[in-house]
């Protein structure tokens, strides 16, 4: 049993590739030229994360159709892991997101006439947030709110769309974070920096959350039970305010942490001011404006009640343990100072 995944060097795949090894599964890692593997525009991609495990590596990026049509070949599962988190334009994110994952398609059902699944990972952001009190479900309408949310929809199309001639599926995270995410890094640096975690708008804002290897769980099982074939599922860890996420990260940086409020206007012109850096510096952002209006949404929350039914899926991880393991691999790896 062999499987593909691409963005293998990232952070949600890097995570994925050491829970298939432990599944006794040959790992095919799709990683990018030397020269190229910052990311696609978002987290950190780290080869190094990949050291000691008995994988084989093909280089191949998804606009070159012939490396990956080399990189799928004898591979029973393919995980399509890699996207484009950050960008400038809307162009961007379909050259990579869309067109990348439609290049991967044509490549898998050319190389591979007897794959047992595709595993699509999409993203909350093609359903856009949710306007009721009530999570999202997959028979909800999709609203994405972002170019982000478009071009990962987009693709999510493509591959239910190719369901007819090959076994695919969509998972769909919501915000992940776990060991070797950068997003949540600013968070707890800021906190432990200032002794503050900012609040933008109403403690009250709800958000589900995805701890890395509960992701991890729910893509495989998704590619091994015979209900997913076809299907979309939502998964996550749990669902909070914010006041409950900042109750998380005190107790796991092991201080009390003050709570200012930042009205709107002032967080729409920090992600104006990380818009402007971004074009003086070209380095992509956390944050942007973007990211501030997906703050500002009241709910990003989504139930994955269908993946347990389905897929016997259960979330491992408390949101407290979740942020307390976060903090103490950031600290070990020195991307957050320890506590004195």
């Amino acid at each position: 049993m062999k499987a593909l995944v691409t963005g293998a060097s990232g952070f949600v795949g890097s995570h994925l590739v050491e829970r298939l090894v432990r599944e006794g599964v040959e790992v095919v890692c799709q990683v990018r030229e030397t020269r190229l593997r910052r990311s696609y525009g978002g987290q950190a991609s780290r080869p190094d994360w990949l050291e000691g495990l008995p994988v084989e590596r093909r280089v191949a990026d998804l606009g070159d159709a012939e490396s990956l049509a080399r990189a799928v070949r004898g591979v029973d599962y393919v995980f399509h892991v890699a996207a484009l988190l950050r960008a400038r334009t809307e162009r961007a994110y379909n050259a990579v997101n869309v067109e990348g994952t439609r290049n991967l398609l044509e490549a898998a059902e050319r190389a591979c006439p007897d794959l047992r699944r595709f595993v699509y990972v999409g993203s909350l952001a093609s359903a856009g947030p949710c306007q009721t009190p009530q999570p999202l479900d997959e028979s909800a309408d999709t609203h994405p709110i972002s170019f982000y949310g478009t071009s990962k929809l987009a693709a999510e199309r493509l591959v239910l769309d190719a369901g007819n001639r090959m076994p695919a599926a969509v998972v769909r995270p919501p915000a992940v974070y776990g060991p070797r995410d950068t997003s949540f890094l600013s968070l707890f640096a800021i906190a432990r920096r200032y002794g503050i975690v900012p609040v933008i708008g109403s403690p009250s804002k709800e958000l589900t959350l995805a701890y890395v290897t509960d992701v991890v769980d729910c893509l495989w099982r998704t590619a091994t039970a015979d209900a997913a074939r076809g299907q979309v599922y939502f998964v996550g860890s749990g669902t909070h305010t914010w006041r409950e996420v900042g109750n998380a990260v005190e107790q796991a940086l092991g201080r009390r942490l003050r709570r200012p409020r930042m009205p709107a206007i002032l967080a729409r012109l920090a992600g104006e001011f990380g818009e402007l850096k971004w074009t003086l510096t070209g380095t992509p952002q956390v944050i942007c404006r973007r990211k501030i209006n997906d703050v500002l949404q009241q709910r990003w929350t989504c139930s994955w009640a269908k993946a347990t039914r389905e897929l016997d899926y259960a979330p491992q991880v408390t949101l407290n343990n979740g942020m307390r393991e976060t903090v103490r691999w950031y600290e070990g790896t020195g991307w957050l100072k320890p506590r004195r």
